[in-house]
């Protein structure tokens, strides 16, 4: 029913990438991360409902570990997942809406994020 009412983390990807960027973490789930890129590259709603959970993840987080694990899931999905997810990220609207919009001055992300956002941007454009 989540689902139907657009909660991102419903989907079977969803779920993973909740379970992926949780705070609680203290480092990376390598092997939950590989496994969402085999998720999103052998599903038909892999890579939409993968990005919609990544971008709820990032859009106004104040919690900048949460972003940073987000933003790692991020990272391993562009280079390991195929073309269907490379069209999503790589748009001009994820790139400026979601990307450049949290390391605005106004949101005041710690240098890490900052230089993780400036490298996804360009590892995604190059893609």
């Amino acid at each position: 029913m989540d689902f139907l009412l657009g909660n991102p983390f419903s989907s079977p990807v969803g779920q993973r990438i909740e379970r992926a960027t949780d705070g609680s973490l203290r480092s990376e789930d390598w092997a939950l991360n590989m496994e969402i890129c085999d998720i999103i590259n052998e599903t038909e709603e892999g890579p939409k409902d993968a990005f919609r959970a990544i971008k709820k993840r990032i859009v106004g987080n104040k919690n900048f570990h949460e972003v940073m694990l987000a933003l790692t899931v991020l990272e391993t999905c562009v280079k390991n997942c195929g073309h269907r997810f490379h069209v999503l990220v790589s748009s001009q609207d994820f790139v400026e809406g979601v990307l450049v919009r949290t390391i605005l001055p106004k949101n005041n992300p710690p240098a890490i994020v900052h230089d993780k956002v400036l490298t996804l941007i360009q590892v995604s454009q190059a893609v």
